[in-house]
C-alpha cells in the first residue's frame, strides 16, 4: 500500500479548507440565520453539479471495473469477498447501535411533546421479493431519468460482463477505449467542480446552523450523541481492527488519510455525491489498483450502509427507552436480521433514509410519530449516515485489496 511521508494530522489543502469553511459557516449561520439561508442556494447548485454527473460516472467505472479483470474468475472473487465483508460488517453495525443505546440510555425520560413532527409518507412497504425485483429494470432511459443508482449499477454490471466476454478483442479494445475517453472527460470536470467544494460546503453549513441553531442539543442531544458516537466506535472497532489485521493500517493514518471524504460527506450529507472523492482517496492514499477500486467503492456506494445500519440500532432502543418497552433477546436479533437487509435496500424505496427508518420501526410495532420528529432534525443524522457508508466502503475496499495482493503474491503474479 502506498504510504504518506507527511504528518499524522496534516490535512490536503482541499479537506483543510473544508474545515475551514464548515466552521465559519457555522458560526455565520448562527449569527445570521435569515441571511445565510436565503444563499444556500449556492451550496445547491454546486451540489446538483457534482450529481449530474454521478449516473454516468457509475456505468463508465464499473463496465470498466469489469471489463478490465483478467477474467471472470477474478471478478467473483473479488465480487465475494467485498458481499461477505458488507455483510459481517453490516450485522456489526446494528448490533453496536443497539449496544451502545442500551448502555448510554438516550431515550430514558426524554419528552418530545413540544417538538414539531415532519410527516413522513411511507408509500412503500419492504419485501425481499419488491427489493430483488427493484433491482432490475426494463426502461434504460428511465432508470437512468430517475437516478436510479442501485438499478444502474446493475446494468453496468451487466453490460461489463458481456464486454468481458467478447470474443473479438479488437472490438472489445475498442469499446473499452471509447468508455475509457468518456471517463476521462468526467472525471476532468469533477475535479473542476471539487476545487470549489469549499464553497459548497460553507452555503449548506451555514443554511443548516441557521435554520436549526441550537435545538439541536436540547432534546434530541442524547440520540444525535449517541449515533455519531456509535459512528466512531464502528470506525475504531471494526474499520480499523481489520485494516490493522489486513494490512497492518493503523487507526490514525486511516482517519488521517480519509479525512478529505468525511469532512466532505459531514458537509454535504451525500454518499452518492462522495463516489469521486473516496475513488480518488482509496487510489492516491492507500494504493488501491483501479479495477478494485471502481468495482468495490461503486458496489459499496449502493450495498453497504453502515451508517443507517447504526441509525436503526440507535432509534429503536430509544424509542423503546422513551415508552419503556423491553425487548427480548430474540427481538434483538432479529433487529440486527431486519436492519441489515433494509439498510442495503435504499435503491428501491423513495424517499431513502427517513422512510426505510420509518419502516424499520413500524415493523416492530414501535410508535411511528417520533420518527417525524426525528425527520425535523434528519440532516444531523444524516451526516452521520453518509459518513459511516462512505469509511464502510473505503475501509472494504482497501481490504480486499489487499486480499487481492496476498492472493497475486502467492500465486506469483504482478499485482496492479
Amino acid at each position: 500500500m502506498a504510504k504518506t511521508k507527511k504528518s499524522v494530522f496534516r490535512l490536503s489543502n482541499t479537506a483543510l479548507w473544508s474545515f475551514i469553511a464548515m466552521v465559519a459557516g457555522a458560526l455565520l449561520g448562527l449569527a445570521f440565520p435569515e441571511v445565510m439561508e436565503q444563499f444556500k442556494v449556492i451550496g445547491d447548485i454546486w451540489l446538483k453539479c457534482i450529481n449530474l454527473i454521478v449516473i454516468p460516472l457509475v456505468l463508465c467505472i464499473v463496465i470498466l471495473a469489469i471489463a478490465q479483470q483478467e477474467d471472470a474468475k477474478s471478478l467473483g472473487r473479488v465480487a465475494l469477498r467485498i458481499a461477505i465483508y458488507y455483510a459481517i460488517t453490516t450485522f456489526f453495525a446494528v448490533a453496536i447501535g443497539l449496544a451502545l443505546s442500551m448502555i448510554l440510555k438516550p431515550g430514558n425520560g426524554v419528552d418530545l411533546s413540544g417538538l414539531h413532527a415532519t410527516k413522513v409518507d411511507q408509500t412503500t412497504t419492504f419485501t425481499a421479493e419488491s427489493f430483488i425485483s427493484g433491482l432490475f429494470t426494463d426502461n434504460l432511459f428511465k432508470t437512468f431519468t430517475d437516478g436510479n443508482l442501485l438499478q444502474t449499477m446493475v446494468i453496468a454490471i451487466l453490460f461489463g460482463i458481456a464486454l468481458l466476454q467478447v470474443k473479438n478483442k479488437e472490438s472489445r479494445r475498442k469499446v473499452i477505449h471509447m468508455i475509457e475517453s468518456l471517463n476521462d472527460m468526467i472525471f476532468s470536470y469533477l475535479n473542476m467542480i471539487i476545487k470549489l467544494t469549499p464553497i459548497g460546503v460553507f452555503f449548506l453549513i451555514a443554511d443548516s446552523f441557521g435554520k436549526f441553531g441550537f435545538s439541536i442539543f436540547t432534546s434530541m442531544a442524547g440520540l444525535i450523541g449517541t449515533y455519531w458516537l456509535s459512528i466512531l466506535l464502528m470506525t475504531l472497532l471494526v474499520y480499523c481492527v481489520v485494516l490493522w489485521i489486513v494490512a497492518r493500517i493503523s487507526p490514525l493514518q486511516f482517519i488521517k488519510d480519509t479525512s478529505e471524504v468525511w469532512l466532505f460527506t459531514i458537509a454535504t450529507c451525500s454518499g452518492s455525491a462522495s463516489i469521486p472523492i473516496a475513488l480518488k482517496n482509496v487510489k492516491e492514499k492507500f494504493g488501491v489498483p483501479d479495477h478494485i477500486a471502481d468495482f468495490c467503492i461503486t458496489v459499496g456506494g449502493q450495498l453497504n450502509s453502515h451508517g443507517s445500519a447504526l441509525l436503526y440500532g440507535c432509534v429503536l432502543i430509544f424509542i423503546s427507552q422513551m415508552y419503556d418497552i423491553q425487548f427480548s433477546l430474540a427481538t434483538m436479533i432479529q433487529i440486527v436480521l431486519v436492519g441489515s437487509l433494509i439498510s442495503v435496500s435504499g435503491g428501491g424505496i423513495p424517499g431513502s433514509g427517513i422512510v426505510k427508518l420509518s419502516i424499520v420501526i413500524s415493523t416492530f410495532g414501535l410508535p411511528a410519530e417520533v420518527v417525524g420528529i426525528i425527520a425535523g432534525f434528519y440532516r444531523f443524522f444524516d451526516m452521520g449516515t453518509s459518513t459511516g457508508n462512505v469509511l464502510g466502503d473505503i475501509a472494504g475496499t482497501v481490504t480486499i485489496s489487499k486480499l487481492e495482493e496476498k492472493h497475486a503474491k502467492k500465486l506469483g503474479i504482478p499485482f496492479e
